[in-house]
């Protein structure tokens, strides 16, 4: 694994925030100075009850969409652009759509992409960092 496959220090700050506590291999220990590293060991499970601090769990990305599909019902899809399209050409992008066991009253479908909204990432893994991040902020928010 690469670092790139775990949550940012910020993304689990804010998936602690809205409730993840699943049991992680990694985790985001501070330093002295404030500034966070990434830990981890096969040999060890942390959780964020655990956790004291600034520390915090580094799940994996996946683990953190399927978290954020099945405990809050909200799924979403990085979609990759081939060579054919000049304006997107091998650049990502992520729609979301709220499960039949999400938040009622959020909006049940959004692409910001088409609205001109969404930007265009390089690799998947920072698609679906930003996906995950805009996601927790609607259910921040309550939406």
């Amino acid at each position: 694994m690469n670092n790139e496959d775990y949550a940012s220090y910020e993304l689990a700050l804010k998936l602690k925030a809205c409730g993840f506590n699943e049991p992680c291999i990694a985790q985001w220990a501070c330093e002295p100075d404030g500034k966070p590293m990434l830990f981890g060991s096969t040999a060890f499970v942390f959780s964020n009850a655990e956790l004291k601090g600034r520390d915090v769990t580094a799940p994996l990305l996946y683990h953190a969409q399927k978290w954020l599909r099945e405990v809050k019902g909200i799924a979403f899809n990085v979609i990759a652009h081939d060579a054919s399209d000049k304006y997107r050409e091998g650049k990502y992008h992520w729609m979301e759509v709220h499960l039949p066991n999400s938040n009622e009253n959020g909006s049940q479908w959004v692409d910001w992409f088409i609205y001109g909204k969404h930007p265009l990432f390089n690799t998947y893994e920072e698609a679906l960092s930003d996906g995950l991040s805009q996601m927790l902020e609607l259910i921040k928010k309550g939406e």
